[in-house]
């Protein structure tokens, strides 16, 4: 008897717990006949909400966003991107397997490794943008095995979100939450690598580690195949070209944000400006 009276109890406070917890923003929510795709202002004094039904005028349940990373085993450290989970790569925050449907992340480069997460900011969700990177992907009937910019006005990397684009049209940026370079060489499972490599990727995806030891730190990023933003919004690299009136036969690292590597897209960058970032696997 005292064994169940215990198990009432026990489940009688986790049902108020949970009652205390808010439900998840609801991405696209209909206020006031329009429709929104992540938090908003509107009739908020700069504190940004979320309907936490679908159409807030049939059902007007809502909510304050939260705009830092808070809960989790890792005590609401902030997310990291890109994060594996079921060896598959993450670049958003995700929902699956989780509590009423509250979006979560990993706070190291692999959950699967780490097992420490964060509740996400209810800021860094939004509509058809959930979910991990699917790889390969079909764009306008071409696969794709890694991030592209193929579509982007910005020359930004994207990956989809489904298997087939074309029929099913979700995705995200492919956007690291740490803007650093490859880092060659570096060391993963005791072997060196000069390059980036596939190994130990599930899914397939070309990656390098951010820093000489991976096995140590488990940071890294997904390579890119291309070059991409910059000014010239990805434009390809030219060979050989003048910087500071000096000529180079590859990508540089010189007076550049993070480290990152890139080139000029014309012969004479000192005359012409334009540039991108480089394709990790130039590097």
């Amino acid at each position: 008897m005292a064994t169940i009276t215990a198990f009432i109890l026990f489940s009688t406070l986790l049902q108020s717990l949970l009652a205390a917890v808010p439900p998840p923003c609801v991405f696209p929510f209909i206020y006031k006949g329009k429709s929104y795709n992540s938090c908003t202002e509107v009739a908020s004094q700069n504190r940004p909400w979320c309907a936490t039904t679908a159409n807030y005028e049939k059902s007007p349940q809502w909510k304050y966003c939260a705009t830092k990373e808070y809960s989790g085993n890792s005590g609401g450290k902030q997310c990291v991107f890109p994060f594996t989970y079921k060896k598959r790569t993450y670049y958003t925050c995700t929902n699956e397997d989780a509590e009423i449907g509250r979006f979560w992340c990993a706070t190291t480069g692999s959950y699967d490794k780490n097992e420490q997460w964060s509740y996400c900011a209810d800021t860094r969700l939004a509509a058809n943008s959930q979910g991990p990177c699917v790889f390969p992907f079909i764009y306008k009937g071409q696969f794709y095995s890694a991030c592209t910019k193929a579509g982007s006005s910005e020359g930004k990397l994207w990956c989809s979100l489904s298997r087939n684009y074309d029929a099913y049209p979700k995705w995200t940026y492919c956007t690291p939450s740490d803007h650093v370079p490859c880092k060659f060489p570096f060391r993963f499972n005791n072997k060196i690598y000069l390059y980036c490599t596939k190994d130990g990727a599930y899914d397939g995806q070309l990656w390098c580690a951010t820093t000489a030891n991976y096995d140590s730190n488990g940071k890294w990023r997904a390579c890119a195949t291309e070059e991409y933003e910059g000014n010239s919004k990805g434009k390809r690299c030219f060979f050989p070209f003048i910087y500071n009136g000096k000529t180079f036969n590859s990508c540089t690292n010189q007076n550049s944000d993070n480290g990152r590597f890139w080139c000029s897209v014309t012969r004479n960058y000192d005359t012409d400006r334009q540039w991108s970032y480089c394709a990790d696997t130039r590097l």
